[in-house]
């Protein structure tokens, strides 16, 4: 028997198939099998015969109009051939699980040609999975890409086939938000009460949140160890004020004494002169990291690509984003302390705060859109081309239709109880209620036809007054309108048309005959039959 002495070979070992990257590539499947032409590109490559049937995309944003909040794509599960079990690893070790996948409309000559190698140029569906992130787009002759998303799943069937799910970026959502942790071995990682918990975050102008209370610290800089606080986990643009149980401590630039306080806004963080007696709050402009950003669409951009699944620029849709900070106006905030929270959570009260909505788009590419945007319009359908239009039912929040709208604004982020008597009234109800406002706007035309009065309420996120009343307006306007629910199919637009985009529908029906604007809330397409099924809301005329 041999031993090696101790210490010469470790405890365990990793396989090398482990440690380096598996073989992966691309599976190429299609309503009918298909082997291009060495003229092609890709040159003589073959695309199985594995897709049964139609595949259908869809996205639905109607139940989120008057709410706001995030949206998955809801993909029809698409069948497949596994006669030949070639699902089998797929199923069994979730392979594509997670990997990128676009459903293309491929052109061909003759996709049924029984030689195959038949040029590019006909039209049969299919479906490009990309197991391994990064590969560049295939070229070829006019191709249109009908959807881009991820892999959810794949499963096999009792019957000899199988089922694949996909779903859209918006999954990549589905993650903590804070990957940042104190370490919990003091100074700035906090003590054993910290450890591993998540630090906290700051986006935009927020009023009376609690920071985190780290101990004395003594951070170098000649005033010695101090109570410190930290309300960001990064440079923040300011400390606007800070106040025990109420009563605002002066800031100063040097070493602060009791009543006082000292910003340290690159370090996300204050310090106290001295010991508090009782609640430590502040008012905050937070995240600077690549410049300070205060509006609806910079904090959602900034919380996606700085927090949580950390996208690439690549992954944002930059129009959408870019025509939000016009379109929705306003200095908003969002703030949360040491707790765990998803990146989905966090959007979703981002969004609800105005009622925007946060979806996936056909290009695998995250999107903020207003369902209520003033733009021009992106497509118009005349009776010509449609093929079917019926009324539904308008969604509950609008049943019956809301007399007003109440936008809150300046929400207090951790309100407080044991204010000092030196505080004046005024300040002592604004940090012990829960928010300033709301901004509340009636419409009198419905209120004179409507006989159950109710608001439609959004738990704002701004910081003025003024912006929130002007949101507000814009919801008043809308309901004033009387807006309506239509679905109408067309074989127009085809792979073009997404959730927010802003057009006209004229028929000759429903009281549609003069035409009327449009706001896309939904969408269903049958991408082999060619039928694209659209549910919009009408918008008043701009």
């Amino acid at each position: 028997m041999h031993v090696e002495p101790a210490g010469t070979s470790p405890a365990h070992v990793v396989p090398a198939a482990y440690a380096v990257v598996q073989p992966v590539g691309l599976l190429r499947w299609a309503t009918a099998g298909y082997l291009s032409a060495s003229s092609d590109s890709p040159a003589d490559t073959l695309w199985e015969p594995r897709l049964l049937g139609d595949v259908q995309v869809s996205q639905s944003a109607v139940d989120a109009v008057g709410l706001g909040g995030i949206l998955p794509v809801g993909l029809a599960d698409i069948d497949l051939a596994d006669a030949d079990g070639a699902l089998a690893d797929l199923d069994r070790w979730g392979t594509a699980d997670g990997r990128r996948a676009t459903i293309t409309v491929i052109p061909v000559e003759d996709p049924r040609a029984s030689d195959f190698g038949t040029p590019l140029a006909g039209a049969p569906l299919g479906l490009r999975m990309d197991l391994l992130s990064g590969l560049a787009t295939i070229a070829r002759t006019d191709p249109v890409a009908a959807f881009a998303g991820i892999t959810s799943r794949v499963d096999r069937n009792l019957d000899r086939t199988g089922t694949l799910r996909l779903v859209d970026v918006v999954e990549r959502l589905a993650v903590p938000l804070q990957p940042t942790k104190y370490l919990g071995t003091g100074g700035l990682e906090g003590g054993d009460e910290l450890n591993d918990k998540p630090k906290p975050i700051a986006l935009g102008r927020v009023f009376n949140i609690e920071p985190v209370a780290l101990g004395d610290i003594d951070l170098g800089v000649g005033i010695g160890a101090l109570p410190t606080y930290q309300f960001h986990w990064r440079e923040a643009q300011a400390v606007d004020a800070v106040r025990i149980r109420g009563v605002v401590q002066t800031l100063v630039g040097g070493a602060p004494v009791v009543g006082q306080a000292r910003a340290f806004a690159s370090l996300g963080l204050f310090q106290l002169g001295g010991t508090p007696d009782g609640s430590v709050r502040c008012d905050v402009r937070g995240d600077a990291v690549g410049g300070y950003v205060s509006s609806t669409a910079g904090v959602m951009k900034r919380l996606v690509q700085s927090l949580g699944p950390q996208l690439g620029a690549a992954d944002i849709d930059s129009t959408t984003f870019a025509f939000a900070e016009t379109d929705l106006p306003g200095e908003i905030g969002w703030s949360i302390g040491p707790e765990e929270i998803t990146a989905s959570q966090a959007a979703e009260r981002i969004m609800s705060g105005c009622g925007a909505v946060l979806c996936g788009g056909r290009a695998g590419t995250l999107r903020l859109v207003d369902p209520l945007a003033e733009d021009v319009d992106q497509f118009s359908l005349a009776a010509m081309h449609i093929v079917d239009c019926r009324p539904m039912a308008m969604p509950a929040a609008f049943k019956p239709l809301p007399r007003a709208v109440a936008v809150g604004w300046r929400p207090n982020w951790a309100p407080i109880d044991d204010v000092a008597g030196a505080v004046s009234a005024a300040d002592r109800t604004r940090f012990r209620n829960v928010q300033s406002g709301p901004g509340r706007l009636e419409s009198p035309a419905v209120t004179a036809r409507v006989a159950q009065q109710r608001d439609l309420t959004f738990r704002g996120l701004y910081w003025a007054q003024i912006d929130a009343v002007s949101r507000a307006a814009v919801w008043r306007r809308f309901l004033a309108a009387g807006p309506r629910l239509f679905q109408v199919t067309t074989d127009r637009y085809l792979q073009l048309i997404e959730t927010g985009h802003i057009g006209r529908i004229t028929y000759p029906a429903w009281g549609l005959d003069s035409g009327v604007r449009v706001s896309v809330v939904g969408w269903a397409e049958s991408i082999a039959a060619r039928r694209l099924t659209l549910t919009v809301i009408t918008l008043p005329e701009a």
